[in-house]
């Protein structure tokens, strides 16, 4: 199976639909509709085929009044796994790498706080996303928290998983999480001599004459990138996202579309780039192939059945049965790339807004862009659904209800003549917060970095159910002098 899927991604002989002019028209008709509605500042989108049509433009603005072009840096986020992925691959070519062995046989050091299990973990675990290393630590190291306060580097963010206990069983099942790239990281660092940035320049960027990418974000600011935008109550904030440099090799690259056009063709054409082999075919089969347990994710709004390849996510994909894709996302940003097989096409879709507001209705606008264009590519009219303002209109009228709600039960246990109500009011107001967290997975840490608007209104809210209690303690200090006195 493996083999006819890049026997269809590489082979001029294998039936091409192309780019038909009038589709592309549809789909700029699409995403334009698309951005409009939802008030996006601005997206890049960039199609390429088997036979090097490409079409790459941009819609709207970057947040700076200039128009967005084919040239126009994004953050592209966890695409960059894909990179680090094809840096193993091609160490593995050189025989530098072996990926079946431990992490141990390059980084000695390596430790989690399993010891038999850290001398389990292989760099295909890694790649695979089977290590047993956890989404939420992952999440942490992100956010810049936790034991990985302060990492500066691939390195001391790799050493600092040394108490670290793992989710599952290495090679159990899959987890996504970041800190799997991370190690790939120290371990290319450590067998190639080279920091993952330069790698990544000299063996990728510049072979694919991507010249408007960057492994330094302060450099792609300097060099024109996009100024992103988080919503909050429906309306866009710019932002500055901040990545600790330690997270570079699972999220740090910036690329155009133009660039990314360049990446998907070397991915269609097994591994070459103008006649001149980067990296195996071998690799990128495997790169490729679906090498994880099945598993199931609602990914800004839309659901997925999938397995993980190595940088890759292998499934459906809108109306495309068979798919090679990955996202890249923070609340300010969202980045798509997918491979279709079955037309040798391939298409990357760079969005310089986001929100972190874990509802369906506010993040499936950034899902359903690129599942629109994977329809359209495969002849199916794009999914529907709620624009952003839309959706946010729904979430304030919510918010304001419960704040309503809360506020009148904090009047009534403030008036009610037994103190209990003031104690069960909160004490409750924290058990449904508890339960919330636990069933999302959001922390109040991860909550207050991704959603600040929903922080807000639960902090507003627990703030009233606490109000009558703070009241009661009040008039409590303030009679306890005056009986004093009296005496």
């Amino acid at each position: 199976m493996l083999a006819a899927v890049l026997a269809g991604l590489a082979h001029p002989g294998a039936p091409a639909q192309g780019l038909d002019p009038a589709l592309l028209q549809r789909i700029d008709a699409f995403v334009e509709r698309e951005r409009e509605a939802s008030r996006i500042p601005g997206i890049a989108l960039a199609i390429v085929d088997a036979e090097g049509a490409s079409h790459v433009r941009g819609f709207g603005d970057d947040g700076r009044g200039r128009p967005i072009d084919a040239d126009t840096p994004f953050p592209i986020g966890s695409l960059t796994k894909s990179f680090t992925a094809l840096l193993v691959r091609q160490a593995s070519d050189a025989g530098a790498l072996d990926v079946d062995a431990p992490v141990q046989r390059h980084l000695p050091w390596f430790r989690v706080a399993d010891e038999q299990a850290s001398r389990r973990i292989t760099l295909r675990q890694l790649l695979n996303q089977t290590s047993g290393l956890s989404r939420g630590d992952g999440m942490r190291a992100l956010l810049h928290d936790g034991n990985h306060d302060g990492a500066s580097s691939v390195e001391e963010l790799a050493r600092g998983l040394a108490e670290l206990p793992l989710q599952h069983a290495p090679g159990e099942r899959y987890e996504y999480s970041n800190l799997n790239f991370v190690l790939l990281g120290a371990v290319l660092e450590q067998a190639m001599g080279q920091p993952w940035a330069a790698l990544v320049r000299e063996r990728i960027l510049d072979p694919l004459r991507m010249t408007h990418s960057d492994t330094d974000p302060a450099s792609a600011r300097l060099a024109g990138m996009t100024r992103l935008h988080r919503m909050e109550f429906g309306f866009p904030f710019a932002e500055q996202p901040r990545l600790p440099p330690g997270l570079a090799p699972t999220g740090g690259l910036v690329a155009s579309a133009h660039d990314m056009a360049s990446y998907l063709r070397l991915m269609i054409d097994a591994g070459t780039v103008d006649g001149r082999r980067l990296v195996s075919a071998h690799s990128i089969e495997q790169m490729l192939a679906p090498a994880s347990p099945p598993a199931s994710a609602r990914l800004l709004g839309a659901g997925f059945t999938f397995r993980y390849g190595e940088g890759w996510f292998v499934g459906p994909f809108g109306a495309a049965a068979d798919a090679r894709w990955h996202l890249g996302n923070l609340p300010s940003f969202v980045a798509w790339m997918v491979l279709l097989p079955a037309t040798r096409q391939a298409f990357a879709l760079l969005i310089n807004a986001s929100t972190g507001l874990p509802l369906d209705d506010a993040t499936a606008v950034m899902s359903r862009l690129p599942l629109g264009v994977a329809n359209l590519l495969r002849g199916q009219p794009p999914p529907t659904g709620p624009s952003l303002p839309q959706a946010y209109r729904r979430f304030n009228a919510a918010a304001a209800l419960s704040l309503g709600i809360f506020a009148a039960a904090a009047w009534l246990a403030a008036r009610a003549r037994r103190g209990l109500w003031a104690w069960l009011l909160p004490a409750a107001t924290l058990v449904l917060f508890a339960a919330l967290s636990r069933a999302t997975g959001l922390g109040p840490t991860i909550l207050i970095a991704m959603a600040p608007d929903l922080a807000l209104v639960l902090a507003l809210a627990l703030g009233f159910a606490g109000l009558p209690l703070m009241l009661r303690a009040l008039r409590f200090a303030g009679r306890r002098p005056a009986r004093r006195s009296l005496r």
